[in-house]
């Protein structure tokens, strides 16, 4: 923000309490709103509703980003989060209407044309492009107009901790870019077989249950189901009402693709979190009594090249 910005509050809303879980971030006297989160929470973002409206959307590791825009946000995530072309894609920011000011079609354009310009132009980072964003065609007012909100909306963004648009002294770095300057040394490197897919110093479990395979750890006080892992069709009779809320909210957020082949099974395409070990076997076996998560003992195989 430059010194001639006028004073502005932003007010940052925590609803599930953590800290850096996820925030929606507004400003009263504006029509423009952020939702953040990191991509790890975006089944239960998705599932409380949180990203029914339309929207521009950046997803980003802080090194690359990638700008879009969709009428149902919540489902285009789910696709890039699907996408081996978007694992840099660690945190979303999704910019929309507020209650009452839905954002249109060539606003949700405008906007991602604007900030992929924007990102480019500051070279904080690398960006990923799809099709290359066109400037939309607009009257005078409606570009006035879409002026006053973006200007909001790039202070808000800042506010959610999207640094991206900010400018910087010389070219983005990639991750490649080391590689890139001794090849020699790279290509030469062994690969590892069986390494864990966990954060450093968390304990990895399974769970097998008909079929069913799963992986998982604990990260705070919430049980991570990671993706990949396996969702049962059928649901149990015995299953009580609180746990088939949770299937339903799984099936209907878009973040469970078919497995070719399979009927009895679906696969999460994104990281879940539960409140426990035992809410997650049951939400994912759709069975009061499923199979135990047991620790999975991986041994590390290095092959040389």
């Amino acid at each position: 923000m430059t010194k001639s910005s006028p004073p502005s509050t932003t007010i940052i809303h925590r609803p599930h309490g953590d800290l850096s879980g996820y925030r929606l971030v507004c400003d009263r006297a504006s029509r423009v709103v952020v939702h953040a989160f990191p991509m790890l929470e975006l089944a239960a973002v998705s599932a409380s509703g949180l990203l029914a409206a339309p929207g521009t959307y950046i997803m980003t590791d802080g090194r690359t980003a990638y700008v879009g825009e969709s009428a149902r946000v919540s489902r285009r995530l789910a696709d890039h989060s699907a996408d081996p072309s978007k694992t840099f894609a660690r945190d979303a920011f999704v910019v929309s209407g507020c209650d009452g000011s839905t954002f249109d079609k060539s606003l949700a354009l405008d906007f991602q044309f604007r900030l992929t310009r924007q990102a480019v132009d500051c070279g904080a980072v690398s960006v990923a492009k799809g099709l290359n964003p066109v400037e939309p065609r607009m009257t005078a007012a409606d570009e006035s107009t879409h002026d006053r909100i973006y200007a909001d909306a790039l202070r808000l963004l800042r506010d959610a901790g999207c640094g991206i648009f900010q400018p910087v002294d010389g070219p983005p770095v990639g991750p490649q870019d080391a590689a890139e300057d001794c090849p020699d040394a790279a290509d030469s490197g062994p690969m590892t077989v069986g390494v864990s897919t966990t954060p450093l110093g968390a304990e990895e479990f399974e769970l097998r249950y008909l079929g069913l395979w799963a992986r998982g750890y604990w990260a705070g006080d919430r049980f991570i189901v990671a993706a990949l892992s396996e969702v049962r069709s059928q649901t149990n009779g015995s299953v009580d009402a609180i746990t088939r809320t949770r299937r339903e909210q799984l099936f209907s957020a878009g973040v469970l693709s078919e497995i070719p082949g399979v009927a009895d099974r679906r696969r999460l395409i994104v990281a879940v979190a539960f409140p426990s070990t035992s809410i997650a076997a049951k939400a994912l076996c759709g069975a009061h009594t499923p199979g135990k998560w047991v620790p999975v003992s991986t041994k590390a195989v290095w092959l040389a090249p």
